[in-house]
């Protein structure tokens, strides 16, 4: 005799549901809106959503850690295959589906592919509309063109823990990356276009920043050091900074009154946790701000031109 899962004892059904991968309990909400409303009782929403649009692929990830990957541009192993003439349009109408089942919107990571823009401006207004947490994002579109509207996207999607551009991204000199707050970490890996007004305004909210092929200058490091040293960043959460720029080529050059290069004449080692985080300078020499703040310098010029900057605790 057939038994109606709705009406089991609540017990009964939160034993099912706990025991259900979310394969299952999506399969069992197709079947009816009453089974609909029962899916969040397994818990997801907790439940966090890797984007993947390289492969155009939604991975699930539990509350156990456990991973399960939807596919819908081809075969991925132990993935639950969906086929469409349209991958991005079904990945796009199954995460809207996700998003009602299992009342989560937390994304853990959402990576936009090396290719097509158009996937990720769509797949991005989706989480704009509906106001979805991102931990990381991890961009990677090689060709922008539309680069006005990529700083419209990043000004208003919600980056919480790290916000990362690949190597092979180029944005242009003219590409600004206008956020009221920026993540708690930041990494651009051809950072051309992040200038010293940029790293002014990060250092206000994120906690590492690493910047690799930067245009920054030794004049404009030697100007955000004595703002430091003047007590003018009041409100920085920033504690390690590394910059990596071609234009750290002089060693002719004095910052904070010292002749470049800037490194400790004996051995030193400093290093710092802070949250998930880890810092560590080698052979940096320590300053103090007038508020009394120290933090370690190094800043290597001629062959390695690298800057060092971590605050200390």
């Amino acid at each position: 005799m057939p038994i109606s899962f709705p009406t089991l004892p609540r017990l009964v059904k939160l034993e099912v549901l706990s025991n259900m991968t979310p394969f299952e309990l999506f399969s069992l909400s197709q079947c009816s809106k009453r089974c609909t409303e029962l899916v969040p009782l397994a818990g997801t929403k907790d439940y966090q959503y890797i984007i993947d649009l390289s492969n155009f692929t939604i991975t699930i990830r539990t509350g156990s850690i456990q991973q399960y990957t939807f596919s819908f541009g081809g075969t991925v192993p132990d993935a639950f295959s969906i086929s469409s003439q349209n991958p991005i349009l079904e990945l796009k109408r199954f995460l809207l589906k996700f998003f009602d089942v299992f009342r989560s919107k937390q994304i853990r990571w959402f990576d936009t592919g090396i290719q097509n823009f158009d996937n990720f401006k769509s797949i991005s207004e989706t989480l704009i509309e509906r106001e979805c947490s991102i931990w990381k994002l991890h961009f990677q579109i090689q060709q922008v063109k539309e680069t006005e509207e990529l700083e419209n996207i990043l000004s208003k999607l919600q980056i919480t823990s790290c916000l990362s551009f690949a190597k092979s991204v180029n944005l242009g000199l003219r590409f600004k990356c206008k956020r009221l707050k920026f993540p708690q970490e930041l990494r651009i890996d051809n950072a051309l276009w992040f200038g010293i007004d940029q790293l002014c305004s990060a250092v206000n909210s994120s906690v590492k920043i690493e910047l690799h092929g930067s245009l920054l200058s030794i004049e404009d490091m030697s100007s955000f050091l004595e703002k430091w040293m003047a007590g003018e960043f009041r409100e920085m959460t920033t504690f390690l900074i590394q910059i990596h720029s071609h234009r750290f080529d002089s060693n002719d050059a004095r910052v904070l009154g010292m002749q470049l290069s800037i490194q400790s004449q004996q051995l030193t080692v400093h290093r710092r946790f802070l949250g998930r985080f880890y810092g560590c300078v080698y052979n940096g020499i320590i300053v103090k701000n007038v508020d009394g703040v120290s933090a370690v310098l190094k800043f290597e010029t001629g062959d390695f031109n690298i800057f060092h900057f971590m605050v200390l605790a």
